[in-house]
């Protein structure tokens, strides 16, 4: 019994080290509330982007539409520009839980990963991630500052 409640607490607290909630900025969801955003690792913010690492993405959110198809898009915003960070999936809906179609009012779970290039310069940007659907309509979009280091 008291191993069961060791492993319990343990498993809690390390779902607490990785799940990284961090302040973000809505940057036009237009048919979606975003409930929560959570980058792993990403202590603080500006998130440190590790070059030859991959960062983990979580966005929970409640659709207002319903959806068959969603995209995922990323860039990185660097003085302005917008410069796309490829994803080796982007259909949104290999990463969603529950899986699409999407239904009007229900909540969704979106989990993915971004490498970090060992390419990649050293310097600072926002990551900007928009979730769109079949129209180009952003289902949520998402923005935080960060820094590859």
């Amino acid at each position: 019994m008291k191993l069961t409640l060791l492993f319990a607490a343990l498993a809690c607290a390390f779902a607490a080290v990785l799940a990284d909630p961090v302040k973000f900025k809505d940057c036009g969801s237009k048919v979606g509330k975003i409930n929560s955003v959570d980058i792993n690792p990403c202590p603080k913010l500006p998130c440190e982007l590790k070059r030859g690492t991959k960062v983990g993405v979580t966005v929970d959110f409640t659709s207002s539409e319903s959806a068959t198809a969603v995209k995922s898009v990323v860039h990185g915003v660097i003085s302005g520009i917008a410069v796309p960070f490829p994803l080796p999936d982007p259909n949104a809906c290999n990463a969603m839980s529950p899986k699409c179609p999407l239904s009007n009012g229900a909540s969704y779970k979106y989990t993915n990963a971004l490498e970090v290039q060992q390419a990649y310069p050293t310097l600072a940007l926002v990551v900007r991630w928009e979730l769109t659907d079949s129209n180009n309509n952003d289902l949520v979009c998402f923005e935080v500052p960060a820094r590859v280091v």
